[in-house]
């Protein structure tokens, strides 16, 4: 079995005014991730664990910066770039995986071209690296209210070499770190303990028993900072002897109250519920309807009825439901899409088939096809069948932004092309100008600006943090075709994000993105029913769609399998 020894350290920093934090305030992450090392051993499990982690934390409403096998330079210039956007009760995270070394009790962080070294060469690599705690104080006198540091680092001398007296002497390596003062510490296992990238060699999940443990974890808002430990500590433990091997994350908590992995105070946590049948329903009832009561999507109103027949909700607005259903099922609103449809989005974000084309959409020339040319989305359903689409970064988006800025200046100028020059002005770190124009396009009905835009305005990227319009964007958006819309709904009548909690409703909507197959509602169903909220528990189903997710390409849900049902 190929092991590493990896040292995952959870330092939270609560500011005392964080309770008072602005409503507006940010929630920013670096993820690093280190494998190629050019001069000392490589390693296998970094980039993925990063890149987990990294899309771990997206989900949980964070901006991501995200950097693979980083130089120093490359790591310098990234931590500047946090440093810069973190503004007074902020959030940031910030995760390393990579090597990490003890030098005089302090840990210290290594890029892919740090030197290698031998005994009396401790300043050679202090001049090479990056401390940690040093790290986590620079964002902290940027002002963030809440800093979580997560260092997955290997705990193996990386120095060491046969035959030679090699810097350090020893073969494990990081310094505990004190948790006083607001802080919170978590190693991905105990001191001296191996921490496994894998459980057998042909495991196939390509993160470490301790990620993949952490991973659901993210999202969960009634998870404070010891419930998360508490947890992993549990499943690691289980993970680990399942191989026969001894592995206990160690904590460390120096806050005073409860805390979250976002720095807000966590809700309530709810004990297994009794069967959905035995659930008050009025109240649930009418907050679904009048969410759904001007929908044009005929799947909403079959979602109701489902509930009805399943004894959920009481059937007050039954009759109304079905007449809605009978007068959209004789529209064109529900005519099956054509065999021509544009290419479809990747898993996590499907789209079931584009509205009707807006009037003022006819516009055409030659701006609107160098703006296609440019910087089309290939999930986009607005755009030409002949334009494949492209990805934009920094070296392809002034291409676009002279394109696109000629296209949306033409009268009648489609929506996707507002799409297309917000995409651009993304790719080139313009976050107020892409917002600016994700709402012109959203305004005109683009399916893609109107799910985009929501989840800018859940996360606060580009303009002020308000879950109720995120909402109410991502309804807009589930009625423009984009199914992933509607598991967001779901997540966030399950977190209370906008809106009351209510297990209830969002098992509701779940079932809503079941029934037109969206492979991301497999993960947040299946912890629904390994819970109980909103639903009988029932881990046999909860595996279940955990697996079918898996099946449908959700890393999620294979992460999710992978935690609760090996």
């Amino acid at each position: 079995m190929r092991s590493r020894l990896t040292g995952v350290v959870l330092l939270a920093a609560l500011a005392l005014l964080c309770a008072a934090a602005s409503a507006s305030a940010k929630q920013i992450a670096i993820v690093i991730g280190n494998d190629t090392y050019a001069e000392v051993t490589p390693l296998n499990a970094a980039v993925n664990d990063a890149r987990a982690m990294g899309d771990g934390l997206t989900k949980a409403g964070f901006q991501v910066e995200l950097v693979e096998n980083g130089t120093k330079r490359q790591m310098s210039r990234a931590l500047s770039v946090v440093e810069n956007k973190i503004e007074p009760g902020d959030t940031v995270v910030f995760h390393y995986s990579g090597h990490g070394f003890e030098i005089d009790g302090q840990n210290w962080l290594l890029p892919i071209d740090v030197p290698a070294a031998r005994e009396g060469e401790a300043g050679l690599i202090k001049d090479e690296s990056f401390n940690a705690a040093d790290i986590v104080e620079r964002f902290r006198a940027r002002g963030a209210g809440t800093v979580v540091a997560i260092l997955d680092a290997c705990r193996n001398n990386p120095f060491a070499r046969s035959g030679t007296r090699a810097l350090g002497g020893g073969t494990r390596g990081l310094a505990n770190m004190e948790a006083s003062g607001g802080v919170f510490i978590m190693f991905s296992a105990g001191s001296k303990q191996l921490a496994l990238d894998k459980l057998t060699p042909a495991d196939p999940t390509p993160t470490s028993i301790f990620v993949r443990s952490v991973l659901p974890l993210l999202g969960r808002t009634d998870l404070s900072l010891i419930d998360i430990a508490k947890e992993a500590q549990q499943k690691v433990r289980e993970l680990a002897r399942s191989v026969g091997h001894e592995q206990i994350p160690a904590y460390y908590d120096g806050i005073v109250g409860r805390v979250t992995l976002t720095g807000a105070l966590p809700t309530t946590r709810l004990e297994p519920q009794a069967p959905v049948a035995q659930q008050p329903k009025s109240a649930a009832e009418d907050v679904f309807w009048q969410s759904i009561r001007d929908s044009n999507q005929a799947a909403m109103y079959e979602a109701y009825l489902a509930q009805v027949g399943k004894n959920t909700f009481s059937g007050t607005y039954r009759q109304l439901a079905e007449r809605k259903l009978a007068s959209l099922r004789l529209g064109p609103a529900d005519s099956p899409p054509s065999p021509a449809q544009p290419q479809q989005l990747p898993p996590a974000l499907t789209i079931e088939k584009a509205p009707p084309q807006a009037p003022a959409e006819s516009a055409s020339g030659p701006e609107i096809t160098a703006c296609d040319a440019a910087a089309a989305d290939a999930r986009d359903p607005d755009k030409p069948a002949e334009v494949a689409g492209l990805d934009l970064d920094l070296r392809t988006a002034p291409a676009g932004l002279a394109a696109c800025g000629k296209a949306v200046a033409v009268a009648g100028a489609p929506r996707r092309a507002f799409y297309q020059l917000s995409r651009a002005y993304e790719a080139n770190n313009n976050a107020l100008k892409a917002s600016e124009n994700l709402q012109k396009a959203a305004d005109l009905g683009h399916p893609l600006a109107l799910y985009a835009l929501a989840e800018r305005s859940l996360t606060g990227q580009g303009q002020p943090k308000d879950a109720s319009r995120a909402m109410s964007l991502f309804y807009r958006a589930a009625d423009a075709g984009v199914n992933a819309a509607i598991v967001r709904i779901g997540a966030m009548y399950a977190n209370g994000q906008g809106a009351d909690r209510d297990y209830i409703k969002a098992v509701a909507f779940y079932n809503l993105a079941l029934k037109a197959d969206e492979p991301s509602v497999y993960a947040e169903l299946g912890l629904l029913y390994l819970n109980g909220r909103g639903v009988v528990r029932d881990k046999r189903k909860a595996c279940e769609l955990f697996a079918q997710g898996a099946g449908k390409g959700n890393a999620a849900a294979a992460q999710n399998a992978a935690s609760f049902c090996s």
